[in-house]
């Protein structure tokens, strides 16, 4: 019995090892080391994010809202941050740091394990599937992406849909259709719906042109995918009907424009990144300039390189190979952007084509097509290589014209890499030889190839992954203890890092007339952010802001900005104080009195009149809304006297009102404030207003007012009053129910056959 089992699965078993063997290698430094990840949209939404997710679920509430930032806007509405994506379960454990680096590392052992899987149903070589594997744990397009952990959290699922969709198709049996639907809902809720899109259009597509069961044509192909579509949509809506509530309230509402749209489009000059990567020795450094990536590594391999040339010349009556090859033209042709002159059409012409920016995000179809015709291709050529002369020869012509590029690219860009990738080639020309001479089998060829490819990819994307000491987020820098637990009563203006030093274009050869701005490091901005406490990275540390970044801005938020950034500067306070702003932290440097800190921090204004987070004024006045900043905002103007509303209100006015604010209590989704006062008058908050916000009064309902524009406002009468706002998003109960609906829907059918199953089992 055993060694039929080890007859069965031996080689199974032994290629997991390798693959695990090769992850943990890897991330050796996370796993072992006490390192951490940390760049880029890790850290500045990732960890405060899901640090706050952790910490409301663990008092059992659900994160709606998130007071740090923008004076307080949707959490769960941005979609990004996975309140209800099922990894992110993993922020029940009690250690943090534990889930934070197996919710990152989980995502890396799908995109492995999936990978392999599907290639293995496709029947290709278990070598040939390792490298497929291989490829995609170690490729540049999926380590960068890590990076912008929404994105890439939702592409890895891919190969799993393929492969439950693929064995609906041909097989039969809901439960592989429910599991595709599944996981397509896994990738809406991971907060990439574009990726949701590609995979949705691959998989039809795919079914068109590939589907082995010829008794489903066109119509049922087509019914099938838009079920799976459908009922995706459906098990996610909890999800993307409050995303598109929010959408409604921020600048993308009416779609994005062709310049706002194509920002980091992939530049032609950066696919010759695919043979070797120009930021090698210097990814970390930058010249200046606009950052020019939303993917910053496209280096996938020169192995798969090489298979992509040799499949245009070997292979191509195979259609899995002409598919995939297709894949990846189709990819590029998206991917250029603003540097495709068709882009544009498709941008005015195909629906919600314009709610989605940065092209470069198109590279999803070219970094899985390489990942595919790494399998397809390599087992085609190991049938060249010892049967067909004519192709063989066909196959060393791609792997010379491959040197070649690579050559003349190391010409003009010297460094390790060129070579390292040059004596992979030679390496690899010795293997083919050898194996048309048969002096090696099919098993030592790819023992030579996952060695390669093992070299290469480590070698040449570790850096994709900057890590660093636990240390970063667990010490809290010294301006966070310097203002820490002021949420609840004050915000924070950042100032916002100016991540290049100078907006003024500094000349390096004036005599050229070429001007550029000055070199900077994206390491040390990244220490930076961490040691200025920028703002999505306060929230950690109990700092609110009246500031900093988000995937998607309200048009409020935005109108905010635009006040602050054209006012003059006492205008500038002005806003700042009356935004509830106590601490301005500013470009300008201090040092501490003490060693213990030898890095310089952020200078700190302090206000000392700026209005308290809530407050009590006896008047109101109503102000169309195109006037009310300016009333607001001016030096004539008393908030504490008069609160300006876009809607009318009786108030009885009194001569000598007078009112206090006895209490504020922040919790989960709610604020409670308790009030004194002589007379009739208006209960200000200077928190968002925003829709989903209710109020009552001592146990009774009563209307919220958009108060100065931007806040909350509560009409109260003489005496002593307890106040709760609460907050539950716009859409979240239709989103529940048709999702509890679909849920119930996926689990009877999946009962249902296992049922059947069980009775033809019996029988």
């Amino acid at each position: 019995m055993k060694s039929d089992f080890l007859s069965r699965y031996g080689l199974s078993l032994l290629a997991a090892c390798f693959l695990l063997f090769v992850f943990t290698l890897f991330f050796f430094p996370v796993l072992f080391e006490g390192s951490t990840f940390f760049f880029r949209d890790i850290h500045h939404f990732a960890y405060p994010m899901k640090f706050y997710l952790a910490r409301i679920w663990a008092v059992g509430e659900w994160p709606y809202w998130y007071p740090y930032l923008f004076q307080g806007m949707p959490y769960m509405s941005l979609m990004h941050p996975g309140a209800f994506y099922p990894p992110s379960v993993l922020f029940l454990l009690e250690d943090f740091l534990f889930a934070f680096h197996a919710y990152f590392l989980f995502h890396h052992l799908v995109l492995m394990g999936s990978v392999y899987a599907l290639c293995r149903y496709w029947g290709r070589s278990i070598p040939a599937a390792l490298c497929a594997s291989l490829t995609a744990l170690l490729g540049g397009y999926f380590l960068s992406l890590a990076s912008v952990y929404n994105q890439f959290q939702s592409a890895v699922w891919l190969p799993l849909i393929f492969l439950m969709w693929q064995k609906f198709m041909f097989n039969g049996g809901l439960k592989y259709f429910c599991s595709a639907v599944v996981f397509l809902a896994f990738q809406v809720l991971g907060g990439g719906p574009e990726n949701a899109i590609f995979s949705v259009l691959l998989i039809y597509a795919h079914s068109l042109y590939l589907a082995k069961n010829e008794e489903r044509g066109f119509r049922q192909k087509t019914l099938g995918v838009l079920a799976l579509g459908v009922a995706a949509l459906a098990l996610s809506a909890l999800q993307w009907i409050p995303t598109y509530h929010l959408l409604q309230e921020t600048g993308r509402s009416g779609g994005l424009s062709l310049a706002a749209s194509t920002i980091w489009s992939l530049e032609p000059g950066a696919l010759l990144e695919l043979f070797l990567p120009e930021n090698f020795s210097h990814f970390l450094e930058q010249d200046g300039g606009n950052m020019s990536y939303f993917v910053h590594g496209f280096y996938m391999g020169i192995v798969p390189l090489f298979v992509l040339s040799g499949c245009l010349l070997v292979g191509r009556e195979q259609k899995p190979i002409r598919f995939w090859l297709t894949v990846f033209g189709v990819g590029v042709f998206f991917a250029l952007g603003k540097f495709n002159p068709l882009y544009s059409l498709f941008h005015e012409w195909v629906p919600v084509f314009n709610l989605f920016r940065f092209p470069q995000k198109f590279f999803f179809f070219c970094a899985y097509a390489l990942v595919f015709l790494s399998a397809w291709g390599l087992d085609r050529f190991v049938t060249v290589v010892t049967h067909e002369k004519t192709a063989m020869k066909k196959l060393l012509l791609a792997l010379l014209a491959t040197a070649m590029v690579v050559a003349g690219m190391f010409g003009t860009h010297v460094d390790r890499a060129g070579l390292e990738s040059l004596m992979i080639l030679l390496l690899l020309a010795f293997g083919i030889f050898a194996l048309h001479l048969k002096k090696i089998n099919r098993l030592g060829f790819f023992s030579l190839l996952l060695l390669l490819m093992v070299m290469d990819l480590m070698g040449k994307n570790s850096m994709l992954i900057p890590l660093i000491d636990r240390e970063f987020y667990t010490d809290p820098p010294p301006l966070a203890k310097r203002l820490g637990g002021t949420a609840d009563s004050f915000r924070v203006y950042s100032g916002m890092l100016l991540e290049k030093p100078a907006r003024k274009k500094v000349s390096s050869n004036p005599a050229a007339g070429k001007t550029s701005r000055p070199p900077y490091n994206l390491l040390s901005v990244q220490l930076a952010t961490r040691d200025q406490v920028y703002p999505n990275i306060g929230a950690v540390y109990g700092l609110g802001y009246v500031d900093g970044y988000s995937t998607m801005m309200t048009k409020r938020n935005q109108l905010w900005y635009q006040s602050f950034v054209l006012a003059d500067i006492p205008k500038k306070k002005r806003i700042l104080k009356r935004s509830n702003v106590k601490y301005w932290v500013t470009e300008d440097y201090e040092q501490l009195p003490s060693a213990q800190y030898p890095r310089g921090i952020k200078k700190v204004n302090v206000f000392e009149d700026v209005l308290p987070r809530a407050f009590l004024v006896g008047e109101s006045r109503v102000v169309p809304s195109a006037k009310l900043l300016d009333f607001y905002f001016d030096s004539g103007f008393d908030p504490l006297r008069q609160v300006l509303l876009t809607e009318r209100v009786e108030v009885k006015k009194e001569k000598n009102f007078s009112g206090r604010v006895e209490r504020i209590e922040y919790g989960p989704n709610r604020v409670r404030v308790e009030t004194n006062q002589n007379a009739e008058g208006m209960l200000v908050l200077l928190d968002t207003w925003f829709p989903g916000w209710k109020v009552e009064v001592d146990g009774q309902p009563e209307h919220i007012f958009r108060a100065n524009y931007f806040y909350r406002a509560v009409k109260l009468g003489p005496g002593y009053h307890r106040i709760e706002f609460y907050y539950e998003p716009v859409g979240l109960k239709t989103g529940a129910a048709i999702s509890g609906v679909a849920f119930i829907l996926l689990l009877l059918a999946v009962g249902a056959t296992w049922r059947n199953m069980y009775e033809q089992t019996k029988d």
